[in-house]
């Protein structure tokens, strides 16, 4: 059989294949059964770690990512008002968000705590009372009903004589902050040099990962803040989902950007290179068949696509041209030969090109980070889709005539050919390159933050610092998980960490920490204190009674009726902000802010508290997993060189490997330059330079009968890749922009040092093997 009808079969069999897979997508997109994923994070490795410090870690994470905080700034009452009524209208009628209710019903509250008062009492009295120093308790008590600020009623007098309660109140709200944070309407709201600020707390209906609802949401509050600025009122957003957002746009525009960019740049050198679009064309028609099958091949092994995957598959273009530019050249040399007779010779070298790029994806595909390898998989199964359809398009296409672009580019052979025939110069290029390389790694740094990850909008990361200026005091992301086998255990338990914590925030090592235990006193406690107020003798109530002219009777009553008084439990807690501290009967959360001295922190650490640093414990895995991305490079680069040792002989590996190496390490040389910090990004991206550097020293050892051709060839796959992940260098993601830049320098880099060290085997033959096929056919 010939090749060209085994050609015809398998080009029929591959057409088969696309338009079922085409069918197939098409009905799930009409369906909407296709899930895009945009959470950035959803990238990372899952931790591991106990089990319930994961749900712990999750549950915070929900109570966060499901709400959106707004500030409005007002000059007057009457303004900022009307802006909450107009929010509070909007919400109810736009079923995007809950109902927006007062953050506490003061009134409501402050009844709730009146009537559980029997056991409150503020740290002065505690201790007068277990001192027994009662004269001074009884005293404090006479000053403060004799205070003109201070209203006594005759029921206030007859349930709390002494006053315990209203003492009990007023350092409480001490704990609200060292602002001045009042709560007005049941909305925290500040009035101050700067004028009226107040704060919202909307809680969302979706996720806020999920594009539809991004949308739905971003025009809904565009629409709101209009409304809202014609009272002078000026609103500031922030949350989750504003981030998510803005990522989900700008990941949006980049592939749009990157798309263009790509096609813009291709069309213009497949121009320069074949005076023709044609190029363009089946380019366009290979990655558009590379990328429908990656797009399902990928879908049915993840359930789901990410965002990301996309960007990075919007560059596959770069990649996938390398294979028919260099086989467009060289047919361009045989007009009058069958393209099949053209492809033969170089299918084996076309090949290994394929399977050396496709290495560098196997590899990366044994990364933890479900982002990479879905990255890998996409791009697996996109190159080889696209090659498919190169090798079985092509062919039956007439020649292109490259002999301009050839003839422009003949510098590059010649310069190949001075250095190749002056081995002095050669072999010094490379020590000199070795050596400034080498020396120049120990300057290179990392950066292993993984905030680094989320695209960052100028204008948002203001608005989102001006919220937390404004009211959150720099509310951090580290907490306390405090448990207990039963809830008075988990009440002590919280007791001696928030003595603890006193103590390290008195010595400047944290600057505060928030927790229910504040406002909720122990039942132990609160029996404590009972006993502490009946322990009170009659003589000191009867004295205090006849000097302030108070029913004796009355007082002695109020000490009987003690303990039939009910204590205050979390329940009456369930509607005030911090309600979410409390996540089950036994366990609470302790929130930390501004931690100073990490260390003094992690020393509280027990068996009964755990401290949870998301932020922090992340990167220290994102720089894990860096280091183990590092060695695995090793790995790959000596696995590479057995490959290329079995398939091309010892002395094979050193001028296959050698560029690509001197590239990877010329790369991060010029980062420690300029000043980058790596990270894991930037060691994945040495795989896919890795994979594509090979295939230039490959063609070039191969390619010693038409060298003109391939240093053609390759400087427009050089280019071609320049225009699909150098412009990934401009991405808003540092992570990307990271990959991006040292994919762009790598592939520049390899492409110059496989030209000018990589030597060529002169028994491996193309051209007169082309030859010899042609008169074969005649």
């Amino acid at each position: 059989m010939h090749f060209s009808n085994w050609q015809n079969r398998c080009t029929a069999a591959w057409l088969i294949v696309l338009s079922i897979i085409a069918i197939v997508l098409g009905a799930a997109w009409l369906n909407k059964d296709i899930r895009i994923q945009t959470n950035i994070f959803a990238l990372l490795p899952e931790t591991h770690q106990d089990a319930r410090l994961e749900k712990a870690q999750q549950y915070v994470s929900d109570q966060l990512n499901n709400k959106v905080f707004v500030v409005l700034d007002a000059k007057d009452d009457a303004s900022l008002k009307q802006a909450t009524q107009d929010i509070q209208s909007e919400v109810k009628q736009s079923d995007l968000f809950q109902p927006l209710k007062p953050q506490l019903d003061n009134e409501k509250f402050a009844k709730a705590l009146y009537q559980h008062k029997v056991g409150l009492l503020n740290e002065n009295d505690k201790t007068l009372l277990e001192q027994k120093d009662y004269q001074a308790l009884t005293e404090q008590s006479m000053l403060q009903m004799m205070s003109p600020g201070m209203p006594i009623t005759a029921e206030l007098l007859q349930q709390d004589p002494l006053l315990f309660f209203p003492r009990y109140v007023m350092d409480l709200s001490a704990l609200q902050s060292q602002t001045d944070i009042q709560l007005e309407d049941g909305f925290a709201t500040i009035r101050d040099d700067k004028g009226i600020s107040r704060l919202l707390v909307l809680e969302l209906k979706s996720s806020p990962y999920n594009i539809d609802y991004q949308e739905k949401t971003a025009s809904f509050i565009d629409a709101l803040n209009q409304k809202i600025k014609q009272h002078n009122v000026e609103p500031h957003w922030t949350g989750t989902l504003m981030f998510a957002q803005f990522g989900t746009s700008s990941a949006q525009e980049e592939i749009s950007t990157i798309g263009v960019g790509s096609t813009l740049g291709i069309l213009l050198l497949v121009w320069f290179g074949f005076r023709s679009v044609r190029p363009m064309l089946t380019e366009m028609v290979a990655v558009g068949t590379g990328c429908l099958v990656a797009f399902a091949a990928t879908y049915l092994v993840f359930d789901e696509i990410h965002l990301m995957t996309l960007v990075f598959g919007a560059s596959l273009i770069g990649v996938c041209v390398d294979f028919s530019f260099y086989f467009m050249a060289l047919q361009s040399q045989h007009r009058n030969i069958n393209g099949f007779k053209v492809l033969t010779p170089v299918l084996p070298s076309l090949f290994v090109g394929l399977l050396t790029t496709l290495f560098a994806y196997v590899v990366l595909s044994f990364t933890p980070f479900p982002g990479f390898r879905q990255i890998a998989v996409f791009s697996m199964v996109g190159l080889t889709a696209a090659w498919i359809t190169s090798i079985l398009l092509l062919p039956r296409l007439p020649a292109l005539n490259a002999e301009p672009a050839i003839r422009t580019l003949s510098f590059i052979g010649k310069i190949r050919s001075f250095v190749q025939a002056n081995n002095p110069l050669r072999y010094g290029l490379i020590l000199v390159i070795l050596l400034v390389t080498t020396t120049s790694l120990f300057f290179l740094k990392s950066n292993d933050d993984i905030r680094n990850l989320q695209s960052m909008d100028q204008k948002l990361k203001q608005e989102d610092q001006y919220v937390r200026d404004r009211f959150m005091q720099q509310q951090g992301s580290d907490y306390f998980v405090v448990s207990g086998t039963t809830p008075k255990e988990l009440e002590k338990n919280e007791q001696t960490l928030l003595l603890q914590l006193e103590q390290l925030k008195q010595n400047g090592k944290v600057e505060g920490f928030q927790a229910l235990g504040q406002w909720l006193p122990s039942i132990q406690q609160q029996q404590h204190n009972i006993q502490l107020l009946e322990q009170i003798p009659r003589e000191t109530l009867t004295e205090y009674a006849q000097a302030m002219q108070l029913d004796t009777q009355d007082i002695l009553s109020w000490q009987q009726r003690l303990k039939q008084q009910p204590l205050l439990t979390e329940k009456i807690f369930a509607e005030h902000p911090l309600a979410f501290l409390q996540m089950s009967a036994t366990e609470r959360l302790v929130m930390l802010q501004g931690v100073h001295n990490n260390q003094a922190i992690q020393s509280l650490m027990g068996e009964d508290v755990q401290l949870l640093q998301p932020v922090h414990q992340l990167s220290q895995l994102f720089k894990e997993h860096r280091i183990h991305a590092q060695w695995l490079l090793l790995s790959a680069i000596v696995l590479l060189m057995i490959g290329l040792g079995v398939l091309y002989g010892k002395k094979s590996i050193l001028p296959l490997v050698l560029p690509v190496t001197m590239a990877l390490m010329t790369t991060f040389a010029i980062q420690a330059w300029l000043g980058v910090e790596i990270n894991l990004f930037s060691i994945m991206g040495t795989f896919l330079i890795m994979g594509i550097g090979v295939d230039y020293a490959i063609f070039y050892r191969h390619g010693h009968d038409h060298p003109q051709v391939v240093g053609m060839a390759l400087f427009l796959c050089m280019m071609s890749t320049f225009f699909g992940f150098g412009l990934l260098s401009f991405s808003q993601t540092y992570a990307i922009h990271c990959f991006g830049l040292t994919v762009l320098l790598g592939v520049i880099f390899a492409f110059i040092y496989a030209t000018l060290f990589t030597s060529s085997d002169d028994k491996h033959v193309v051209i007169n093997n082309i030859s010899q096929r042609a008169e074969g056919l005649e």
